[in-house]
């Protein structure tokens, strides 16, 4: 079932109910890849603590959001671990409307299992030296 809704001259979209299991709200085509869920730093001086947000991509870091989605702290408590709150439905809700996540949002959002877990790094196999000259200088004594 997809559904349109006119008005505004038409740009106004909703995305399919099935396909996406969320209804998309009715948020202005032109507008909408321009939201990002992104962290915004909150705490103090060599102790941060960050804010999940969905923001405007225009604004500043720490400027005014549209909604607040969790947080992130990157200090390990003393059991080693980097706590993580989100609110999933949210933050589902703002990807199915085209929110564009950051590297690291979408590096926890990955963790969280809401995306596909991000390759953090691209493997190659090294070139292999060849001493072409050298094995022939060996065979020939």
């Amino acid at each position: 079932m997809n559904a349109v809704m006119s008005g505004w001259n038409g740009l106004w979209r909703t995305a399919s109910v099935a396909s996406t299991g969320i209804l998309q709200a009715a948020v202005p085509a032109t507008q909408r890849n321009m939201v990002k869920i992104r962290l915004q730093r909150w705490g103090r001086k060599n102790l941060p603590f960050y804010r999940i947000v969905a923001a405007d991509s225009r604004s500043p870091r720490d400027g005014k959001c549209l909604e607040y989605l969790g947080t992130y702290n990157p200090i390990a408590n003393k059991h080693g671990e980097k706590l993580v709150t989100l609110n999933v439905k949210r933050v589902k809700y703002w990807l199915v409307c085209g929110a564009q996540p950051t590297y690291r949002v979408a590096d926890l959002l990955g963790n969280a299992n809401i995306l596909p877990a991000q390759l953090k790094y691209k493997w190659r196999e090294g070139k292999k030296k060849e001493d072409e000259g050298g094995e022939e200088a060996s065979a020939e004594a």
